[in-house]
């Protein structure tokens, strides 16, 4: 069937030629809408749908993981962990024939690890979480480096540090402070070849990559000696008395202060070593040498204060205050410093992306 003819021509037509344009579909020129068959001679009946380009449209990031602020989504449920283990500890101290004595009913394993690694954990994700695909370093690869390179600096560390406390005359639970002292000299060489010896196949060396491995080992490392430093403070409480609550006040400090100053150091040494490659190579230069002196005078300041705190002829509850806030002047100034570095390190990056 076949419509009267139009005065609209389908595109292409050209009046001052007096061939007409050859069959086929072409825009309707009745409803914008459809195409509309042209026979060559004329419009006929039968039209069909436009068929419009889709909309390009922006792709949606994938959500990644649980999301951005899932290193307090880790406390959070650490903190649940801890709340529901203690409330049947205490329901048990109740009801059990032995209430009277010290300590806790139960003391899961749980607590022990979550009381541990929970900040660690936390502060791994948010790093992991930051990662991007021009590092050349994925999330698995880093949770390997923290795992491996601390579990490797601790076994290196704690034979070193025992026996440079053994031979200036202390003990388990008094060391001497010359050892104090020297344990930032050993830890932080320590993490620090367990940071190039991992890091030696990464496809990228920059000061970026250097502060996200050398945390990753030092948030290894302050995990695993926090786990000794909470069996030693359960085992002694339940020995001199005061059982839970030596364990509850060691998890606070050592949650406050393991894992930022251990992370940070390692982090701000690592990012000078990754500096100073060349070639995909690391290099021993003088700013990689100031840098582990500064790092480890730091941190062997850290552990003086907390020599000092215990030999001072001053009441327990003045020195537990003093030290308590030096130790949170210390981990604000460190924490400062490694913002400072990171910005500036952020900023080169920016700068060298632009030109």
């Amino acid at each position: 069937m076949t419509v009267a003819p139009s005065q609209n021509q389908p595109t292409g037509y050209d009046p001052q030629n007096t061939a007409l344009p050859p069959a086929g579909w072409y825009g309707d020129p009745y409803d914008a809408r459809f195409l509309r068959w042209w026979s060559g001679a004329g419009w006929t009946a039968y039209t069909a749908p436009l068929q419009q380009a889709p909309v390009r449209q922006r792709p949606r990031q994938p959500r990644k993981w649980i999301g951005r602020f899932g290193g307090w989504i880790i406390v959070g449920a650490s903190a649940f962990i801890w709340a529901w283990l203690l409330g049947f500890s205490l329901l048990l101290s109740a009801i059990a024939p032995h209430a009277a004595d010290d300590g806790p009913a139960v003391l899961s394993p749980y607590l022990l690890m979550t009381g541990a690694a929970t900040v660690g954990a936390a502060i791994l994700y948010t790093m992991a979480y930051r990662l991007r695909r021009e590092d050349g370093l994925t999330a698995s690869r880093l949770v390997i480096i923290a795992g491996v390179g601390g579990l490797a600096a601790t076994l290196v560390a704690a034979p070193i540090n025992s026996l440079i406390d053994v031979l200036s005359g202390g003990t388990a639970s008094h060391p001497s402070g010359l050892a104090l002292v020297l344990a930032g000299v050993v830890e932080e060489l320590v993490k620090m070849a367990a940071v190039v010896v991992l890091a030696l196949k990464l496809p990228v060396k920059d000061a970026r990559i250097g502060l996200f491995v050398g945390g990753a080992v030092g948030l290894g490392f302050s995990v695993i000696e926090n786990l000794v430093y909470l069996q030693e403070a359960f085992a002694r409480g339940q020995e001199n008395g005061s059982g839970f609550g030596m364990f509850l006040a060691t998890v606070i400090g050592r949650e406050l202060t393991g894992p930022f100053l251990h992370p940070v150091f390692s982090a701000l040494l690592g990012a000078a070593v990754f500096a100073a490659a060349r070639g995909g190579r690391f290099r021993l230069t003088w700013s990689v040498v100031l840098a582990y002196l500064a790092v480890a005078t730091a941190h062997g300041l850290f552990n003086g204060a907390t020599w000092l705190a215990q030999v001072l002829p001053w009441p327990a509850a003045a020195r537990g205050g003093l030290l308590l806030l030096f130790e949170l002047l210390f981990v604000l100034g460190s924490g400062l410093a490694w913002l400072l570095i990171a910005r500036r390190i952020r900023r080169r990056r920016e700068e060298r992306e632009a030109v």
